[in-house]
């Protein structure tokens, strides 16, 4: 069929060509009756009946461009003098009749340019000729081609045809009368074989109905008053007494999209009026509705939007006829109904978005209609839609949201997956906003809505791994931004979140305690600030137990989180309490970071990472009393010395040194025998390889971190040095990755010793490197 289709197009296109061709000699020839006769023969192909709409529509823009030339000839014409009344008479003796109105209509058109004939009464009279063609097709097209070619020739407010011509009422009526016949003529296309394929072909030439509507915006003399009066009347008339939903359809949209949208403002009732009361049933009612919301929502974006809400109530007018369809026991779709209630709150809140009681009142509506429905008709695309709407007030409203009656009632039709969505957006928009929590109620109300993300629910569904991790991570760093002056509710506010963490796993707790205990953390340094001695005291020692026995739980599962957790709690207490009145407690936890470390780690290269981690904490306490912590720090020590391998044994206990010197701490003699032990270790093991002498540079370097504060023997520092200048040949010789580190450091070391040596440095000028 489609082969078939190609050669008539071909065939008739041919033909077309050929009569144009000989139109166009005769024309240069000035042989005007010739010119006529192939004209007619060109034309005669449209009277066909084998092409369908889409090749006729090409077909007749062949013919189009070249009646543009004939039509060009008749103005010259007309300009040498020929008469037009002669000539619009002669082109009617034209044999057949769709050659013989084409003539005419192209005559026409040059006819009223003379202004001879006002254009009222030429157009009006081409009108009633070209009723002659009943055919749909043909008769779409040749009204088409009519509204083409006089589209400038109408006696519009301004124009030079108005006056005699006739004025904006004339055109007007001229416009509607034609789209009145050709949407009969495109509603007749339809038939009653095959109608998906008529109804495919009918929508390609929709083109050709819209056209007019195109015009009449167009016109200057339609103001609003004419518009509200005269035209738009008409336009409904039009619509509602063609019974035909895709001419009722597309009808709407074109006048939704051609008239400006501060007509639709004030004509925005009789619109949804007619939507709600007067299309067919089969209309899709929701895209006309969305199409128009998103018309004026742009529209109040764009200009005054105290002028946009004095003018008309447009939210009450849409919630009514919206309501309206609700109520009703309408053939319309539970999924088209939601879309259209998204739709309609994208609107508010864009219009309207500060006025929570618009959106409240369209949650109970949609509650309500959810309410009808049985669980089978929450299909895939009508979770997704009721996922939007509990969404989409977030980004504008935020948490105040969530203290709406209607939103619980909402998300209860959401099985588990649709309700972690919303609890994951919920949680989005309070971090993506940077949204202080400061209310208890509003907390509460949170705590509610994102339960899917806090413990496992009875419908609750297996979710990725990695999944699982960023929606954890969310919930953590939505605890952060709890904040309120008044530090009490402050507080109250995050035991909630610890509470109903609490009552999660400790899968979920992995992620939600650390954070709840930073959060804590955060608070404890506020009171510091901002409470008085013995509130203090009271909240500390609450607080500081809260933060244990949520570490504990952490420790039997991961124990490397509960060590570092440790870590930044003694690094807390150290904050506040300089005065050790916490001590005992403080050495409790430091006790314990060295049992887990012992006891618990087993993977050597952790262990290695973990003991600087350790020993660089302790050596910034000043919140354990001197006794407890020479306790701490010799048992630190002892762990360096067990560590797997001998390198790490040395360097460990090398670094150990920094807990017995710094801000709090001055103790020499602890530090000198740090190196001496670090030193012992070096020397059992660089007889069986060379490369151990990357240690005695390291070794060295400490010597010359603490040397103007310790002193030491030459003779020890002088003994490493000479270890270094025996083994570097050989550590040197492989020439591979490791050899190139102990090179790189080494380098660096007497660059060091150098630079200090051309700063007179007295220390440094008996070091010889």
């Amino acid at each position: 069929m489609e082969e078939d289709q190609e050669k008539y197009l071909e065939d008739a296109r041919k033909v077309v060509k050929e009569q144009a061709y000989f139109m166009r000699a005769s024309l240069e020839k000035a042989q005007l009756k010739d010119a006529l006769r192939y004209s007619s023969a060109m034309l005669s192909e449209l009277k066909t009946s084998l092409l369908s709409p889409r090749n006729y529509y090409i077909l007749f823009m062949q013919v189009f461009d070249e009646m543009r030339i004939l039509e060009n000839y008749f103005k010259e014409e007309y300009r040498r003098g020929r008469k037009m009344p002669d000539l619009y008479e002669s082109v009617q003796h034209a044999t057949y009749v769709i050659p013989r109105l084409y003539l005419l209509i192209t005559v026409g058109s040059v006819f009223i340019q003379t202004h001879e004939i006002g254009a009222k009464v030429i157009l009006l009279d081409l009108l009633e000729c070209i009723k002659a063609i009943q055919h749909p097709l043909r008769g779409l097209f040749i009204r088409y081609y009519f509204l083409k070619l006089c589209k400038d020739r109408l006696p519009d407010t301004g124009s030079e045809y108005e006056g005699t011509g006739g004025n904006i009422d004339d055109a007007i009526e001229i416009i509607i009368r034609n789209l009145s016949e050709m949407n009969k003529l495109w509603i007749r296309m339809q038939g009653s074989k095959d109608k998906s394929k008529r109804e495919r072909e009918r929508l390609d030439l929709k083109v050709t109905i819209g056209e007019n509507v195109t015009r009449l915006s167009n016109l200057e003399g339609v103001s609003l008053d004419t518009y509200k009066t005269k035209v738009l009347p008409k336009i409904i008339d039009i619509i509602t007494s063609s019974k035909d939903a895709i001419s009722q359809t597309y009808l709407m949209d074109c006048t939704i999209q051609a008239f400006p949208d501060e007509y639709h403002l004030q004509t925005l009732q009789e619109l949804l009026k007619v939507c709600t009361t007067q299309l067919e049933p089969t209309v899709d009612i929701k895209n006309i509705f969305i199409n128009l919301m998103g018309r004026l929502a742009d529209f109040a974006l764009n200009n005054d939007m105290g002028t946009f809400n004095s003018e008309v109530d447009i939210y009450s007018m849409f919630k009514q006829n919206i309501d309206k369809m609700l109520d009703s026991n309408s053939q319309i779709e539970f999924k088209n109904l939601l879309d259209l209630q998204v739709a309609f709150l994208n609107f508010t809140l864009r219009c309207y978005p500060n006025n929570s009681e618009y959106v409240n009142d369209i949650l109970k509506s949609c509650c309500r209609l959810c309410e009808r429905q049985n669980e089978t008709d929450f299909t895939e695309e009508c979770q997704k839609n009721i996922v939007k709407f509990l969404a989409m007030p977030l980004d504008t409203m935020s948490l105040s949201i969530l203290t709406m009656n209607e939103y619980p009632n909402l998300m209860k039709h959401l099985p588990f997956q649709k309700r972690r969505q919303v609890a994951i957006k919920i949680c989005q928009a309070v971090v993506n906003l940077n949204q202080v929590i400061d209310d208890l109620k509003i907390t509460g109300e949170l705590l509610k809505f994102i339960q899917p993300l806090l413990i496992t629910q009875n419908d609750y569904v297996e979710i990725p791994e990695n999944e699982f991790e960023e929606e954890q991570q969310l919930v953590a760093r939505t605890v952060h931004l709890v904040q309120n002056g008044d530090l009490a509710i402050h507080n109250t506010i995050l035991q909630q979140f610890i509470a109903k963490f609490q009552q999660g796993e400790i899968t979920r707790q992995k992620y939600t305690y650390p954070a709840a205990i930073f959060a804590l953390f955060k608070l404890i340094q506020l009171i510091a600030t901002q409470g008085g001695p013995q509130t203090q005291e009271t909240q500390y020692k609450v607080l500081f137990e809260q933060i244990r026995g949520l570490i504990d739980v952490l420790q039997g599962h991961f124990p490397e989180l509960a060590l570092k957790l440790n870590l930044n709690f003694l690094l807390c207490i150290n904050i506040v309490d300089q005065a050790q009145e916490f001590d005992e407690f403080s050495y409790d936890v430091a006790t314990q970071i060295i049992t887990i470390f012992q006891d618990e780690i087993g993977d050597s290269n952790v262990k290695v990472v973990l003991l600087n981690q350790i020993m660089s904490t302790f050596a910034k306490l000043n919140c354990i009393s001197g006794e407890n912590f020479d306790t701490l720090a010799g048992n630190a020590t002892q762990q360096a010395a067990k560590l797997l391998k001998k390198n790490e044994q040395a360097i460990g206990v090398l670094n150990a040194a920094h807990m017995f010197y710094n801000d709090h701490i001055k103790n020499a003699q602890r530090v000198q025998e740090c190196f001496k032990k670090a030193i012992k270790i070096a020397n059992q093991s660089i007889g069986n390889n060379p490369k151990f002498v990357y240690v005695f540079i390291q070794i060295l370097n400490k010597y010359f971190y603490f040397f103007e504060q310790v002193e030491f023997k030459d003779a020890e520092i002088q003994e490493v040095i000479k270890m270094i200048n025996e083994k570097l040949p050989k550590a040197l010789s492989d020439n591979d990755e490791q050899s190139k580190k102990i090179k790189i450091l080494w380098t660096a070391t007497q660059e060091l010793v150098r630079e200090r040596k051309r700063r007179s440095i007295q220390a440094y000028q008996q070091i010889n490197i």
